[in-house]
């Protein structure tokens, strides 16, 4: 893994997850919607989901234990990984 590539994880990590109003410390979730089912998306295409949003929360609260409904409720991966981008730039600005 290269040093840009931590790096950029270390600061959407610290952006808290991605999900409105939870405010919780989030873990980075690899989106899927541009590889196959058994690839994992670059390490520059991640999102930061709170434990609770990204595997822990149950169905239609953790993409993991069902993402339709997760999508239905919160935003589509492409959606989320936008708004992180957005957050980010906004970030990037305010330094």
């Amino acid at each position: 893994m290269s040093k840009a590539a931590d790096l950029h994880k270390s600061r959407v990590a610290a952006l808290g997850c991605i999900i409105k109003d939870c405010g919780k410390p989030a873990a980075l979730h690899h989106p899927r919607f541009a590889v196959g089912m058994s690839q994992r998306a670059s390490d520059f295409l991640v999102i930061p989901l709170c434990p609770d949003h990204h595997q822990n929360g149950g169905h239609g609260v953790a993409i993991h234990a069902g993402q339709a409904t997760f999508e239905q409720n919160f935003g589509s991966e492409p959606e989320l990984l936008a708004q992180t981008i957005e957050r980010l730039q906004e970030e990037q600005q305010c330094h």
